[in-house]
């Protein structure tokens, strides 16, 4: 008896190229979202540094970043609800923070980096709390 060829059987480099083609296509969906995800700082003014007063409205305890809420006054009088974005819960728990530290209805003073287009989104530098103490935002 003869034995049979597989004509069609893929030699072991093809495999090893669908292989590698997979793994990387895996990567780039599974990466891609977390690199989109990041902003860094990109979207506020790096170069100046802006100071509010006013009163808490919520603290959002999570991650990647905490949110403080805030009725802030900027510096021509106007009076807008602010997003506050602090650092992650690891740095600010180092720094002495915790889903304690800032209460609905504290009067405080927000310092940091406003968001570029305008909006009411600041990158917290420091936070100073009712109690006199000044808060670390973010790195």
């Amino acid at each position: 008896m003869k034995p049979m060829r597989c004509l069609d059987r893929p030699s072991l480099g093809t495999v090893k190229n669908l292989m590698a083609g997979a793994v990387l296509v895996a990567g780039l969906l599974l990466g891609g979202a977390s690199l989109w995800a990041h902003h860094g700082n990109a979207p506020f003014e790096m170069h100046h540094v802006v100071r509010m007063q006013g009163t808490v409205t919520d603290f959002q305890w999570n991650n990647p970043h905490a949110l403080i809420h805030a009725d802030l006054k900027d510096e021509n009088g106007r009076v807008a609800n602010w997003k506050l974005e602090l650092g992650s819960l690891e740095m600010l728990n180092r720094a002495g923070w915790s889903q304690n530290t800032v209460k609905r209805g504290d009067r405080v003073t927000a310092e940091g980096f406003r968001a570029k287009d305008g909006s009411p989104y600041l990158c917290l530098l420091s936070l100073d709390l009712p109690n006199g103490q000044s808060m670390r935002g973010s790195p």
